[in-house]
């Protein structure tokens, strides 16, 4: 029996077509546009990128209302985390000024230490020493049950960070009196 080469080609080409084609179709469409979606119904934030790898699906989101940004953050994390089917979910924020970038590089030691203290109540305070020493128009930070935010601007430029509360390592240091 001859096995003929051009049907058994064909066939190869049109599995692979189809096996491909559908998990395209399926990222494209079970994960990307949710994911879409939901950050487009946030008024404090805008999708400026959106990759979906085997792994990981990171988003890059530009800050439009940094007042805001605190409260849908948690809702938008909710949201991704089925649409993920257990991928790694990374957000990086692109208002990331290398000026203002360097301020907060200068004086994390600060807002790292209150954090590991579990004083939050500094860090306003904190920023209120960077905005005056540095000249900055606004130096504000909110807090959530998991996050501490915090917003730099001067002029057009502009640095917004998300610190996580909780150490990932579980080693916390505390005050004692």
């Amino acid at each position: 029996m001859s096995v003929r080469k051009v049907p058994v080609v064909l066939s190869l080409l049109a599995t692979l077509a189809l096996l491909f084609g559908g998990w395209f179709i399926y990222q494209k469409t079970a994960i990307e546009e949710p994911i879409r979606t939901e950050v487009n119904q946030m008024t404090s934030a805008k999708l400026a990128d959106l990759l979906v790898d085997k792994e990981r699906i990171a988003l890059n989101l530009t800050i439009t209302k940094p007042d805001q940004f605190a409260s849908e953050y948690a809702r938008l994390l909710a949201a991704i985390k089925p649409i993920s089917a257990g991928k790694q979910v990374e957000i990086h924020l692109t208002n990331q000024d290398p000026e203002l970038k360097q301020i907060w590089s200068n004086g994390i030691f600060d807002i790292t230490e209150a954090m590991d203290l579990h004083q939050y109540s500094r860090i306003p305070a904190i920023l209120n020493k960077w905005k005056d020493a540095n000249h900055l128009d606004l130096a504000a930070s909110s807090m959530d049950d998991t996050n501490v935010y915090v917003y730099l601007q001067r002029g057009s430029k502009q640095y917004y960070t998300v610190l996580p509360r909780l150490s990932q390592q579980g080693n916390e240091v505390t005050i004692r009196d």
